[in-house]
């Protein structure tokens, strides 16, 4: 297929260069270079802001890079816009050669305010990012207003352009964590998933998919100098908050099981986790700080991650009563252990995210076989890897570690021990809500559910629900099916399911003169095993 691109004189973000390139392979391109930029209209009243920008908006993501040299380009075309006050026009000479050179869609990622050529005059959708949720905050600066306001997340779309700003119709869509701490660091996790959503954006625009949200959110403009002086102080107090909280404040996790008292429905599921009278909590042995992660073992009881206090490492133990077994052997960390029947084998995928490829383990009584690396294609390291046999296939829920923990991936295999390719429907969600793993997907009512983490809040703070409507080897659909977060509590974090039982962790925050020292141990350790 043919894209055509819209720079300012042949430059583009880094994330933009990163957006080509994930359909490089798959498409040959037009460039469409702008001369003249887009008119700049400077007020003092937003000088505070244009400060702010030195330091946030300009970051990795956004400083200027060349159009990437593995790019296929079929031809290059200049000109110079047509300006109409705050906007600008494609000039009729570059209509004409975009319907020469035919390209299926147009990416716009240069100019300014935009006119919409009528349909006549340019036969094939203007494809845009906009950084923020249309529903809730059109116009602009990206991410401010979501953090003045005290949002947990930022939207992101692609949209087909229209006259009206920020107001196109949706062919794709993602939501990134906002950290209340941090502009700079909102933007940048904005940006670097951003390239992810082109590919199903241009198929969907392509097959006529398109969608428009619920309401359209009022057009924010940049922010006045005395809000920029509030917006600051939020972050500081934020910063402040967050750096007392790894000193002196840290999670206290313990696991537990409630009986749902029937066959599992969302509804007694959700009544089960709320009465805190029907939970059976799981004493943590000696020598480790806290329990985490729990799934039932196959063979009975449970298999958990246990903090050993001694080296500050996670290890895996059987609980079945009272009594507890080591299972993991030599390694670093581990946590998540994830049981899966391979035939007549069971094995057990941990997350060692922190020193390995993801590993499979044999296991049995006696504890950990000898581990085989699964093969995934670029062998990457995965947070709270999730196998789940399905049909005649083992498919493999992930989020790759560099990517963080708002991007889900899921892979697909005929067996544990066979190579692995990725999902064609993948990633399958971008989301601080439900993108991390928080269990095995499990029947609920003859729906399948998957269960996500909610980490909007905070992490471990909550769970949300996705019944899964399509799977097989080359679809996947699910649908948002709820969520649950603990009253008097944090969390859950992980659950899973076993007839009428969810296991399931929770913690408190609890005051120590340790936590920050701990948590420097925890990670020099993880840094020495990973290398």
């Amino acid at each position: 297929m043919k894209i055509g691109v819209i720079l300012d004189s042949g430059h583009l973000a880094r994330w933009q260069a990163d957006a080509l390139a994930t359909i490089a392979d798959e498409a040959e391109f037009v460039v469409y270079r702008c001369e003249n930029g887009a008119p700049a209209r400077r007020s003092p009243r937003h000088a505070f802001y244009y400060l702010l920008n030195l330091f946030t908006i300009r970051n990795s993501q956004t400083r200027g890079v060349d159009l990437p040299k593995n790019l296929r380009v079929a031809a290059r075309r200049s000109f110079r816009a047509e300006t109409e006050g705050a906007w600008q026009r494609l000039p009729p000479a570059l209509l004409k050669s975009v319907a020469h050179d035919r390209p299926v869609v147009l990416i716009k990622f240069g100019m300014g305010l935009l006119k919409v050529p009528s349909p006549d005059q340019l036969g094939v959708p203007i494809l845009s990012y906009h950084h923020g949720d249309p529903a809730r905050f059109r116009g602009r600066p990206a991410g401010f207003y979501e953090l003045l306001n005290g949002e947990p997340s930022v939207g992101q779309i692609v949209q087909i352009l229209s006259d009206k700003l920020d107001a196109g119709r949706v062919v794709a869509a993602a939501e990134t964590k906002a950290v209340r701490y941090s502009y700079r660091a909102t933007l940048i996790e904005a940006y670097r998933h951003s390239p992810l959503i082109l590919r199903t954006a241009i198929a969907n625009a392509m097959a006529g998919k398109a969608w428009e949200p619920p309401q359209w959110g009022p057009a924010y403009r940049l922010p006045g100098n005395s809000m920029v002086v509030r917006f600051t102080f939020q972050r500081v107090r934020a910063l402040i908050a967050h750096l007392l909280y790894g000193l002196f404040r840290e999670k206290r996790w313990r696991v537990a099981t409630a009986d749902a008292g029937g066959p599992l429905t969302l509804d007694r599921l959700h009544s089960a986790l709320a009465d805190r009278t029907r939970w059976q909590p799981v004493a943590t042995p000696v020598g480790y700080r806290f329990l985490a992660d729990p799934f039932f073992d196959p063979r009975g009881g449970l298999l958990v991650e246990a903090m050993r206090s001694a080296s500050a490492r996670g290890e895996v133990l059987r609980i079945v009563g009272g009594t507890s077994r080591r299972l993991s052997g030599r390694g670093g960390h581990f946590s998540y252990p994830a049981p899966i029947e391979s035939g007549p084998q069971r094995h057990v995928v941990p997350e060692n995210s922190e020193w390995s490829p993801t590993l499979a383990y044999p296991s049995s009584e006696e504890g950990f076989g000898q581990p085989f690396e699964l093969k995934l294609p670029g062998r990457p390291r995965l947070l709270d890897p999730t196998p789940f046999r399905h049909g005649d296939a083992i498919y493999l829920f992930g989020n790759v570690a560099v990517e963080g923990a708002s991007v889900l991936r899921l892979w697909v295999a005929d067996a544990l021990d066979a190579e692995f390719v990725e999902h064609p429907m993948s990633p399958i969600r971008i989301s601080p809500n439900g993108a991390r793993m928080a269990g095995i997907p499990a029947v609920i009512d003859g729906r399948l559910i998957r269960v996500g983490q909610d980490l909007r809040r905070g992490y471990g703070d909550g769970i949300a629900f996705f019944e899964v409507t399509e799977l097989d080897r080359t679809r996947y659909a699910e649908w948002s099916a709820g969520g649950f977060r603990f009253a008097n509590t944090k969390g859950p974090h992980t659950l899973n399911l076993a007839g009428t039982q969810a296991a399931f962790d929770f913690y408190d925050d609890a005051f120590s003169l340790f936590a920050g020292f701990r948590r420097f141990r925890e990670r020099r350790a993880a840094r020495r095993i990973g290398g």
